[in-house]
């Protein structure tokens, strides 16, 4: 019954132009939209990893916090 009542609705010659509009707007969205910048970032508090060493490909590394300016890119 539910089923048969979609059908209906996409049949209809009144509410075909709305879903061809929705559907060309959603095209349109997705070939000329701007991609989102993304950063890495460290996911953990700057306290809990600092003056740790890591071990990675034979290699040891020691996290040290140093303060600098941040230039945050604008998303335009």
């Amino acid at each position: 019954m539910i089923l048969s009542r979609i059908i209906q609705i996409f049949r209809n010659t009144k509410t075909s132009p709305f879903f061809s509009f929705l559907i060309g707007f959603g095209t349109a969205i997705m070939l000329f939209h701007k991609p989102i910048k993304t950063k890495s970032t460290l996911a953990l508090p700057v306290s809990d990893v600092e003056g740790q060493i890591i071990k990675y490909n034979q290699k040891c590394y020691k996290y040290s916090a140093e303060d600098s300016r941040c230039e945050i890119p604008s998303s335009k």
